[in-house]
């Protein structure tokens, strides 16, 4: 009985063996020759970090710029350690497709193989990043390619440095849960398509149901605030019917690119739909959701829609700002935002003189 594991290449300028794997099921053993499935496993070198190799001891009373590069003996021999129960790796790392759970199962196995304190995972395109652990000063990186796919970085840390054999068992367990760690990010990437409005990029009410009750969760856990806020775009229905939808296009655009130029990227900005938008604040009270209100109004009062016949479409827009009480679920959070906007938007009619200033109303 075989498993196919995808064969680990070394970047050019390393000058390793060309590797195989030998894997043990029972009393069973096939040898795996390099073939089409490439996964490249490829170490990357910063101060303070290990891996077979090449080595860099820290010292703090040592210049970085200065160390040398010292070359350890020994050819290259992936393949997964003798203690670690081949079949039970796999099955582990491929019963999820949720990265982090997949990731998780990986550090588990590792944390059997060797001995280490802490990991971080940074996934292709710095669009996810994953830790556990905590940092320590020696460090073994590397990055992660399959069948010409990147599949990100993955960083081990522990106080003391990876021995050779430390190396191979990595190695070993990384060529093996590379195909789970793809079919993981593939997974993501089509949640993150079906949770995107395809207008504007922002999150849809799917995106905020799905990480608004992860926050929520975590808000409650851990006694930390959450607000949201719930915007209007004031008199967007007179908009589109002057200058038609395309241009009504380009200011839900533009709102939608000012909305994430002024939020942090840890928040969660949605578009439910029309001209309402959301933006969810983790790690925020009253005061600070207040602030972002503010900043994103001033913000948007400065842009100017130029249509083809040379008019300016200036952009405003009514908020409304609530905060996570106790007992209180993500939906009853939107209705007190969505209450805040309709009295601000009760404000702005109430003084319809020119120019109209965007309002912003707050509920506890």
């Amino acid at each position: 009985m075989s498993v196919e594991t995808p064969v680990l290449r070394r970047q050019p300028g390393l000058s390793v063996s060309e590797p195989s794997f030998q894997v043990r099921i029972g009393c069973h053993s096939a040898q795996i020759q390099p073939g089409s499935q490439l996964a490249h496993i490829s170490p990357r070198l910063e101060h303070g970090s290990s891996f077979r190799g090449r080595h860099v001891s820290p010292n703090p009373q040592t210049d970085p710029s200065r160390l040398a590069l010292v070359p350890t003996a020994g050819p290259s021999r992936r393949q997964p350690p003798e203690t670690i129960d081949t079949i039970r790796f796999l099955q582990a790392v491929t019963a999820s497709l949720d990265l982090e759970e997949v990731l998780g199962a990986l550090n588990e196995f590792l944390h059997q193989a060797f001995e280490h304190g802490g990991w971080e995972y940074h996934g292709p395109g710095d669009d996810c990043r994953l830790t556990g652990g905590q940092s320590d000063r020696h460090r073994l990186e590397y990055s992660l390619t399959l069948n010409g796919q990147a599949l990100g970085a993955l960083r081990l840390m522990r106080g003391r440095r990876f021995s050779e054999d430390d190396q191979q068992r990595i190695e070993g367990l990384l060529a093996l849960a590379a195909p789970a760690i793809q079919n993981a990010l593939r997974f993501s990437h089509v949640n993150r398509q079906l949770e995107r409005d395809p207008l504007t990029g922002l999150g849809n009410r799917r995106a905020l149901s799905v990480q608004g009750e992860q926050w929520l969760a975590d808000s409650v856990r851990h006694h930390h605030p959450l607000s949201m806020l719930a915007l209007d775009l004031d008199r967007f229905k007179a908009v589109n019917d002057t200058y038609g939808h395309p241009v009504g296009d380009r200011v839900l655009c533009r709102v939608a690119e000012t909305l994430m130029a002024v939020t942090r990227t840890a928040d969660l900005c949605v578009r439910l739909g029309g001209d309402e938008f959301v933006v969810l604040l983790p790690e925020t009270g009253l005061r600070a959701a207040l602030d972002c209100a503010e900043r994103i109004r001033s913000a948007l009062a400065q842009h100017c829609i130029t249509t083809e016949s040379g008019s300016c479409i200036a952009i405003s827009v009514s908020i409304g700002v609530a905060t996570l009480q106790p007992d209180m679920s993500l939906d009853q959070l939107y209705h007190q935002a969505d209450a805040a906007l309709y009295a601000a938007k009760q404000a702005r009619d109430a003084d319809p003189s020119p120019p109209v200033q965007p309002n912003i109303e707050a509920l506890r």
